[in-house]
């Protein structure tokens, strides 16, 4: 008895595998499906450590100070009015140099009446505690002037 196949495709053996069988497969997972987790990690992985900067300046002792001085300044304030935000911007440097630690902030001051301008503050730490080593700040016509005249620390005195 010559028995037919159900099935409309011929039965192929291994051995009678040509090339025209093999580029009827399609892959069950096309290339470039599953870089979205890869990108999605990445932009996760790079927001949670901003966040974390951005966090650990801003609790930071040296940034509270120069926030404290910026909003009880009275040359800011005959510039702007009182004081509203103290929003940071860049440049934001903290580090060790040397034997002492230095920190620079630069801010976006918004006063009550929309006024703005932009706060420098250099702070060092001299004998484990942060001072205010020089700040300076850009006048309604842009030009740059101090807040606090620049001091030197112990060390640098003796000339």
């Amino acid at each position: 008895m010559n028995r037919k196949s159900k099935s409309s495709h011929p039965v192929v053996f291994p051995s009678q595998m040509g090339k025209e069988s093999q580029t009827k497969h399609e892959p069950t997972h096309p290339r470039g499906s599953s870089s979205w987790p890869v990108i999605a990690a990445v932009i996760l992985t790079v927001l949670f450590v901003i966040y974390g900067i951005v966090h650990y300046v801003m609790n930071s002792e040296p940034y509270k100070l120069s926030e404290s001085f910026i909003r009880q300044n009275q040359a800011i304030k005959a510039e702007i009015g009182e004081v509203d935000k103290c929003d940071p911007w860049f440049p934001i440097e903290m580090h060790p140099i040397g034997s002492k630690e230095n920190a620079m902030f630069t801010f976006d001051v918004i006063g009550k009446s929309k006024q703005v301008t932009e706060v420098s503050v250099y702070l060092q730490k001299i004998q484990g505690r942060w001072h205010i080593v020089s700040a300076y700040y850009k006048d309604h016509q842009g030009f740059t002037k101090p807040l606090v005249e620049e001091r030197r620390s112990p060390t640098e005195k003796s000339s």
